[in-house]
């Protein structure tokens, strides 16, 4: 291999792509510190790329590991997470339903103590790293689904009453209401239908 097409210690390009195979690499559960040239990681760079290091691949050897490795489902740039919150899994990039999970938590805003008290709720386990069953799992993203809906039907209700001028406690005295009516999905459906209806 020639000078020109090894990997060059001061390319910022070559080393963003040899971070993000090592990135990716780890996110499919491989250990990128393997020396063993029988390691899954190491094969999977002979099989792709023609050599068993990363920093011994050409451009072209560097894209066709980056293309494997993301047909495989693996993210070569970090995702938006919540591993900022105590309590992040030990195991997140090796399970793909608590990367799910991940992905629920962020976009409300929640930590994962949230998801725990589902976890132990729905089945008694203190946490949801420790859950091993899929279903198990399931019923916490089914949970989570369900908790995403209620805000945004609640986030729809609330742009419904700021077009008419109203407020939610003003709506409540409007009308009879059942407790709780704030997180029951079919009461939040009706009320958005029949305030579209009072806006025409």
């Amino acid at each position: 291999m020639t000078a020109s097409k090894a990997t060059k210690p001061g390319c910022a390009r070559c080393r963003a792509e040899l971070a993000k195979i090592h990135m990716a690499a780890k996110a499919l559960g491989m250990d990128t510190t393997d020396p063993n040239p029988n390691s899954d990681y190491r094969a999977m760079l002979r099989q792709h790329g023609g050599k068993t290091s990363a920093g011994e691949l050409d451009a072209a050897g560097r894209a066709r590991v980056l293309d494997h490795l993301r047909r495989a489902g693996a993210q070569a740039t970090p995702r938006k997470r919540v591993a900022q919150h105590p309590g992040t899994p030990h195991n997140l990039d090796r399970e793909a339903m608590l990367q799910k999970i991940e992905a629920y938590l962020a976009d409300m805003k929640l930590p994962w103590s949230y998801a725990d008290t589902i976890a132990r709720q729905q089945t008694g386990i203190e946490r949801v790293a420790w859950l091993r069953k899929q279903e198990d799992l399931r019923g916490v993203i089914a949970a989570l689904h369900v908790e995403q809906e209620k805000r945004g039907l609640l986030e729809t209700l609330d742009e419904r009453l700021a077009t008419l001028g109203m407020t939610r406690e003003g709506l409540a005295e409007q009308r009879t209401l059942r407790a709780g009516w704030m997180r029951h999905r079919p009461t939040l459906r009706r009320l958005i239908a029949d305030l579209a209806g009072e806006a025409h």
